[in-house]
C-alpha cells in the first residue's frame, strides 16, 4: 500500500488567552496521499484552519501544540526546530492564505515576492527567480505575466492576487499545498476559476492538496475526501460523493440541509439551531449533543470515530463520531430516530 505523504496523530492545540483557555484542536487523526485533494470543512470555530496552521507550526499568539505529531514524508514537522522547519515552509509545504491583501507585503512588487521564496530555498540567480516568476504567473493564467511581475499587490484585483499567493506557494514544487479558505472573499464566477485552477494544478504537478472551506459547494466541486470538523474534532470522514449521497453524523446532515436549493426560490433555509459551543469549556461528551435532534443520555459520554469495519451504515474509508453507528446500539433506537 502507498505510504501517505502526511499522518497527524491526536493532534491536540490550544489557546491560551486572558479570558482562558480554548481546545482549538482535540485529538485530530488525518492521514494525505500524494496527489489527493482532502477538504477540511465546517463552521467557524471548528478547528479546520487551526488543524493546518499547526502543521507548520503558524500559529496565532497564544497557540501553543500540546500533543501529537505530523509525519511528512517520514519527518514529524512537530518535533523541528525553527530553523529545520522554515526550511519546510515555502519548499516542500506551500500555503495560500485567505486574506492575499493582509498576506501579501504591499511595499514590494509582487515578482519579487516570489523571487524571494526562490532566493531562499533554491541555489538561483536573481535573474533565473526572476524568468521562474514569470514562468509562475504564466502557469495561474495571470494575464501579461511579462509586465504584471513588477505590479503591487493593490493593482490587482482580489482573484488576481489570490493568483499571486498561489504562484508564491507553487515557487518551489511543494509536494503539498495547504489552501485556507482560498475563495471566501471572491465573487462566485471568480471562486469557480480559483478552484478550477487548484484542480489543474494538482492533475498537472501531483501535488497533495489540504483545502479548507465552510462551503461544502466548494467541497463538491473541488475535493477526493472531505472531514467534517466540530468542536476542534472529526465528526465525519468519507470520499465526497459517499458524504452527499449517505451522510451519517447529524451534524453532516445539517450543513447539508442548510445548503440553498437553486431550483426552489423563495424557500426557507434549514439552519443548524443553536450555537457553536465555547471552547474553553467544550462539552464533556459528543460537542454536537447539544444541538443535536438525536441526542441519547449516551451522548454525554465521548462517542469514538467509527469506521467501516466496525460500524453500522459507513461505507469503505467512511468514519463517523457518533453513537448511532455503534452496533451495540439497539436497532429499535436507530429506527426510532
Amino acid at each position: 500500500m502507498t505510504a501517505p505523504l502526511l499522518s497527524l496523530r491526536d493532534l491536540r492545540t490550544e489557546y491560551r488567552t486572558d479570558r482562558g483557555t480554548v481546545q482549538a484542536v482535540r485529538g485530530v487523526d488525518l492521514t494525505l496521499y500524494r496527489g489527493e485533494i482532502l477538504g477540511l470543512v465546517g463552521e467557524s470555530g471548528s478547528g479546520k484552519s487551526v488543524t493546518c496552521m499547526s502543521i507548520l507550526k503558524l500559529l496565532k499568539r497564544g497557540g501553543h501544540i500540546t500533543s501529537g505529531s505530523a509525519d511528512y514524508d517520514g519527518t514529524d514537522l512537530l518535533r523541528l526546530s525553527e530553523g529545520q522547519l522554515s526550511r519546510v515552509r515555502g519548499d516542500k509545504i506551500g500555503v495560500v492564505f485567505q486574506d492575499p491583501m493582509s498576506a501579501l507585503n504591499p511595499t514590494m512588487t509582487v515578482g519579487r515576492q516570489v523571487e524571494e521564496v526562490l532566493l531562499q530555498h533554491r541555489k538561483i540567480s536573481k535573474k533565473d527567480a526572476r524568468a521562474r516568476a514569470i514562468e509562475l504567473f504564466k502557469l495561474v493564467r495571470i494575464p501579461s505575466a511579462e509586465t504584471r511581475i513588477d505590479n503591487y499587490p493593490h493593482e490587482f484585483s482580489g482573484g488576481m492576487r489570490q493568483r499571486v499567493m498561489i504562484a508564491i506557494a507553487l515557487a518551489c514544487d511543494p509536494d503539498l499545498l495547504i489552501a485556507d479558505e482560498p475563495t471566501t472573499a471572491l465573487d462566485v464566477t471568480i471562486q469557480r476559476q480559483i478552484l478550477a485552477l487548484l484542480k489543474e494544478l494538482r492533475d498537472r504537478l501531483g501535488m497533495a492538496i489540504i483545502l479548507v472551506t465552510h462551503d461544502l459547494g466548494v467541497i463538491a466541486e473541488t475535493a477526493d475526501r472531505v472531514m467534517v470538523l466540530y468542536g476542534g474534532q472529526i465528526m465525519e470522514e468519507a470520499r465526497v460523493a459517499d458524504l452527499f449521497e449517505a451522510p451519517q453524523h447529524p451534524y453532516t446532515r445539517g450543513l447539508l440541509a442548510a445548503i440553498p436549493d437553486p431550483r426552489q426560490s423563495g424557500g426557507a433555509l434549514t439552519p443548524v439551531p443553536g450555537s457553536p459551543p465555547d471552547m474553553r469549556n467544550p462539552p464533556s461528551g459528543c460537542p454536537f449533543a447539544p444541538r443535536c435532534p438525536k441526542a441519547m443520555a449516551i451522548c454525554l459520554t465521548p462517542p469514538d470515530l467509527y469506521g467501516a469495519g466496525d460500524a453500522l451504515h459507513l461505507r469503505p474509508a467512511q468514519r463517523t463520531r457518533c453513537w448511532l453507528a455503534d452496533p451495540a446500539v439497539p436497532a429499535e433506537l436507530m429506527e426510532a430516530t
